[in-house]
């Protein structure tokens, strides 16, 4: 035999040898007992620098988690495996009876995970990785008793789901699972894994106490509510998708003071709701992250950009139709975030797309952040007080952008398109008050628009940041009286006679900063300048058409381009001098400005325009 082929051959004999004795050794390892179950899984793998040790199958360390595990257990219906204490398995039900943390793997076709510990001194945690359970009798996640709370930890890169299934309603009993993860105690998720639930009878995921969400990848899909924890929800971090024919998110309880929170301070939140996006009995506070909400089938409206690439702020189009009008009766709540006390906000970007109000509370505070709100009714409802201290507010599309007895204006910035009233300040019970109290001719040039609205609880005040609104119905509307002492206030208001870009029962008095307010002049409003100058301008003016007023030296006070015609021309700023001359022009240009907002500008130089309009 050639000496090269006997060397192929003992190579090749030494190979399959060494592949005899793997497989053998393989084969002996996974020798499986008489249950099915396989041998060596007894095993407990810490936690600590598990993901080096022992590979990807492995859990990491999770915040909360202890540094090892207590019970193993495999889910595989009848061949359930445990390899640990606490925990029992008979007829598809997995039991966990007392306090540690549990790692869970596996499926069950028709089963459920049922927590009932007695155990003070230890949380149950279940630590997810890889757990999939649907169940046609029950919710497939059963909490019963849990003395701290239950803990559920998503391991990383790990995909969970429940599901339960559209059932009858139980007769036997009152008590009865009403979402597919239901507990009766405190419920907290954490870590970076996936977790879908569906909510095919009911709720997603309830709790009877509180809901805290601190992670995790969340996939919600309900018949009623997506996520309702009836003592509070809190979410500091993850990214949560609801789609739910009821509310998506929350609260119900009302007994004690302290309770029916909803708290979010970081974290991404997605909910398309049939009902309110996001619903508290109390406050909702939101500090940070991102939330967006489709509530009712969103908004019907449509309008031309708010504001375009070149930071121009326009607006128009409204279509005929489509809103909701004042006195009709509301079948269902679908606002876009409801509370029966507060909704603050000071920080995150919230996008709210709503058939009801975008926000809704008899108390709303936006001190920072991102809204951008689209609405069939009000962008910000309150039945008491709206309170704007910073942050952005943009309502694209709305019947009244923003509405509440008393609306005060401290800084920020504002852009309001509506197709009624841009502010609306007024309350339910308006109409029984004295109209003629505070009432003055001199108050009003033309027909005296507000007479028939006052009441002196209802006020607008305004002491900084900036106020754009582009209105169908009245641009400034308060039942009570306006005052403004700083700040800047744009308002293009209606074409029709009906309503004026200003409407007020009581005054309008301004002594400091910058209003512009153009619309019809069948309704139209001056206002009482103290300390400041105020000019009136009767004119036609033109959509799309650069407008200016400047005095005799060029000098710029305003130009801006009108985002549709006009009429009636009020313009009060504490830069008018008593002795000044002014005027207001058509086209032209202006140069070396300094200051200028969405293609509005308060100085520089004005040139090459026509005279339009002379003081009235």
């Amino acid at each position: 035999m050639p000496l090269i082929l006997s060397r192929f051959l003992k190579l090749f004999l030494l190979a399959f040898s060494l592949l005899v004795t793997l497989v053998c050794f393989t084969a002996c390892n996974n020798q499986k007992d008489s249950t099915g179950a396989d041998d060596g899984v007894t095993f407990s793998v810490p936690l600590t620098d598990a993901s080096t040790e022992y590979g990807y199958d492995t859990p990491v360390v999770t915040e909360g988690a202890d540094s090892e595990y207590d019970t193993y257990i495999i889910l595989a219906d009848d061949k359930t495996t445990i390899s640990g204490d606490g925990v029992t398995f008979e007829n598809g039900i997995l039991t966990v009876s007392q306090g540690g943390l549990y790692r869970i793997t596996g499926t069950l076709t028709d089963g459920k995970i049922y927590v009932n510990s007695s155990d003070e001194a230890k949380k149950v945690k279940l630590l997810l990785s890889g757990v999939n359970i649907s169940c046609s009798y029950d919710a497939p996640l059963y909490i019963e008793n849990s003395p701290d709370e239950t803990v559920l930890i998503l391991e990383d890169g790990s995909y969970n789901s429940f599901s339960d299934t559209s059932r009858e309603i139980p007769t036997d009993t009152t008590d009865y699972a009403t979402a597919a993860i239901y507990s009766k105690d405190d419920l907290q998720i954490e870590g970076n894994g996936s977790l879908t639930v569906n909510g095919n009878f009911g709720k997603g995921i309830f709790s009877k106490n509180d809901i805290d969400i601190h992670g995790g990848i969340i996939t919600v899909t309900a018949a009623d509510d997506g996520i309702r924890g009836k003592d509070s929800v809190e979410i500091t971090d993850g990214i949560i998708s609801i789609v739910s024919a009821g509310d998506g998110i929350r609260t119900s309880e009302t007994s004690e003071s302290d309770k029916g929170r909803i708290d979010i301070s970081g974290g991404t939140v997605s909910i398309e709701s049939q009902l309110d996006g996001i619903q508290a009995v109390s406050d909702i506070s939101i500090t940070s992250g991102s939330v967006t909400v489709k509530s009712g089938g969103g908004s019907t409206g449509s309008i031309s950009d708010s504001y375009d690439s070149f930071n121009r702020f326009g607006g128009g189009g409204f279509p005929a139709g489509g809103m909701y009008s004042e006195d009709e009766e509301d079948t269902a709540s679908a606002k876009g975030i409801k509370a029966d006390e507060t909704v603050t906000v000071s920080g995150g970007i919230i996008n709210v797309d709503s058939s009801d109000d975008s926000i809704h509370a008899p108390d709303v505070t936006v001190s920072g952040g991102e809204l951008n709100l689209r609405s069939d009714d009000d962008g910000i409802h309150a039945d008491e007080l709206v309170t704007v201290t910073g942050g952005l507010i943009a309502v694209a599309y709305s019947y009244e952008g923003i509405e509440g007895r008393n609306i005060g204006i401290y800084a920020g910035t504002l852009i309001i398109n509506s197709s009624d009233d841009g502010f609306n300040a007024a309350s339910s019970d308006s109409s029984s008050v004295d109209y003629m109290s505070g009432f003055s001719l001199l108050s009003f040039r033309g027909n005296p628009g507000g007479m028939m609205d006052y009441d002196s609880s209802c006020n607008i005040s305004m002491s900084n940041g900036t106020v754009i609104i582009n209105a169908q119905g009245d641009g400034v509307d308060s039942n009570g009286s306006v005052t403004m002492t700083g700040g800047r206030m744009i308002v293009y208001g209606p074409t029709n006679s009906g309503n004026g870009a200003l409407d007020y029962g009581g005054s309008f008095n301004i002594s400091g900063g910058t209003l512009l307010a153009v619309g019809s002049a069948g309704m139209a409003q001056s206002v009482t300048g103290n300390g400041v100058g105020v000019l009136d301008f009767r004119t036609d003016g033109e959509g799309d058409t650069v407008y200016a007023i400047a005095d005799a030296d060029s000098n710029c006070l305003i130009a801006f381009t009108s985002v549709k015609r006009f009429e009636s021309v009020v313009f009060a700023s504490d830069r008018l001098s008593s002795d000044g001359s002014y005027g207001f022009y058509q086209g032209g240009k202006v140069s070396g400005y300094t200051d200028k907002i969405y293609g509005i500008c308060f100085d520089g130089v004005y040139s090459a325009g026509s005279l339009a309009a002379t003081l009235s």
